[in-house]
Order: structure tokens, then sequence, then C-alpha cells
């Protein structure tokens, strides 16, 4: 499914603990991983400082020694560079050829990202891979033996919010290239929510619309059963409200992450129509599997 990582850490989100758990990671199917981090500076009337090649080289030791054992086979890289974070991370996907980044966000509101930026949605746009994001709040209280646990289980079971629509069908049609014969993963659900609160569905049996969503929902992934095999593809159908209900569902049937797409994530747009893969995106502790407009391209 994936096999070179690009792991963005700014030392403070609990990213860089990945570090030591490297046998781990590739036992997962991991072939290479590049951890890249960021030194910022304030611009004032004196500028740039002349020489900031010491700093660069310190903290590029302290990430290193961060890293546990190599294990043979595994190819790992540890980059740090004065800029902005989105201008590295973007450098360092083209440099180490990266197929997935991982990086760090934590949980807040529309309202407060615009006012306070965020570097991850920053990304969104202009990425042409696939992101994983993860709560550095979750990350932070995991032990080593955990994390280690959850290193090679990031992608074993997924839940995937689905509703018919063309950015969803795409990812449908994309993770089923991903999945064949990946040991990483072992089973996909697909989720539907039926919204009773919904214009287009006020009035109607739910029960009759629950009915006919799994017959679609069936319909959808027939022809993709023996494509992806041996990873098991599921469907669940829920009604209530769609955040709820993902979160839910990800929470009770033991997802290791949400797998979801959107175009106008980050996006002017977003302001008039709300995403509700940016709401999962900035209120799921699960970690969350976004495939931007860029990576559902190619």
């Amino acid at each position: 499914m994936f096999k070179n990582l690009l792991i963005a850490t700014d030392r403070q989100d609990g990213l860089q603990r990945f570090g030591k758990c490297l046998e781990d990671l590739h036992s997962s199917g991991i072939e290479r991983i590049a951890f890249v981090h960021s030194i910022t500076w304030q611009e004032d009337s004196i500028g740039i400082p002349e020489d900031i090649t010491p700093e660069i080289q310190a903290q590029q030791a302290e990430l290193q020694e961060l890293l546990g054992t190599i294990p043979a086979g595994l190819e790992v890289k540890a980059l740090v560079q004065v800029g902005k974070p989105v201008d590295l991370i973007l450098k360092g996907i083209q440099q180490y050829g990266s197929d997935l980044l991982i990086t760090g966000m934590g949980t807040h509101n529309l309202l407060t990202e615009k006012l306070f930026g965020s570097t991850t949605i920053a990304l969104l746009p202009k990425l042409k891979i696939p992101v994983m994001v993860m709560r550095p709040q979750l990350i932070a209280t995991f032990t080593l033996e955990e994390l280690r646990l959850r290193s090679r289980h990031l992608f074993r079971y997924i839940l995937v919010p689905f509703d018919f629509e063309e950015p969803r069908r795409k990812l449908l049609t994309h993770l089923s290239q991903l999945l064949p014969n990946t040991p990483q993963c072992q089973a996909v659900t697909l989720l539907y929510v039926i919204d009773p609160s919904a214009r287009r569905n006020q009035g109607s049996d739910l029960q009759a619309l629950k009915r006919k969503a799994e017959a679609d929902l069936a319909q959808a992934i027939q022809p993709l059963l023996e494509q992806v095999q041996p990873v098991q593809l599921r469907t669940s159908v829920r009604v209530g409200s769609p955040l709820k209900e993902i979160l839910t569902t990800a929470a009770e049937e033991d997802m290791t992450a949400i797998a979801t797409a959107s175009p106008n994530v980050g996006s002017f747009w977003e302001w008039s129509v709300r995403s509700l893969t940016g709401e999962i995106l900035r209120q799921s502790w699960h970690p969350v599997l976004f495939f931007p407009r860029g990576a559902l391209a190619k």
C-alpha cells in the first residue's frame, strides 16, 4: 500500500518517536522513511543570521539520536533545514520520492484555523500524495510499546465514509488499486450515513432509505471484491448525524484510520460550503488518511 514515508515533525508533536519504531514500521512493508524538521526564524531589521550552520548541525544530530536501530532493508534519512515547514515538506517529498506524508495536527475548528493557520491544511491543496494526519496529544499518551503496536497496524482496519459523490467514488477506485496483495491492510469498511435532518430525507421512510443504501453499497463494491483480495471489503449503514456516526463507528469497530477525500478542504469555498471531510480532519481522534485532489488525479 505504502512503502516510502515522509514524517514531518516539529519535535513537539511526538512524531519523532516513530524513530524508535523503525523495525515495526518495516515489518508492515515500509522500505524508506525520511524525517524532516524545519528551523524557523523571525525576520527583523537584522535579517537571517550570518551563519546558521551550527544550529542546523546540532538539530540534525539531535534528530539522528532519536532514531533507533535501523533494521536491514530499511533506508532512513533525517533532514533539517531552515525555512517554512510547507516548503521543506514539499521539497522532502520530491527529494525522497515519498508516497505518504505523516504529519501532526491538533484538534481545532475552522475559525481557529483561519485565524492562526495550520501547516497541514495549507499543504493539502499542494500535495500530490496522501497524508496521514495524527493527533500530537494522542501520540504523547502512547507508551513506546503501544506506539510500536500502532506502527505495525497503521492501515490494518480502514473506515471510508462514503456518499456516492465523485470524490469518494474516485477514492474507492484509488484504494482498490492500492490494496491488492498488501500486508498492511486486512479490511476496509464503507460507511454510509443517512442524515434524518437533511432536507432530502425529511418525511421519508428511513428504513426504506437504509435498505436502498445497503443495496447500493453492495453494488458499488461488487466489482472490487476479487480485485482487492485478500483485503476484505465491508459495508455499513447508519442513521444520524454524519460526523457523530463516523467517529462513533471508528471507535466501536476498532478502526485504525479513517480514509477520506474532498476537493474543498483548505480552500476558500470551505467558508461557504462546509466540508464533512474538513470536520473529520479537525475533530477525529483516529488518524485520518486524506487523499487530496492531486493524489487521486494519478
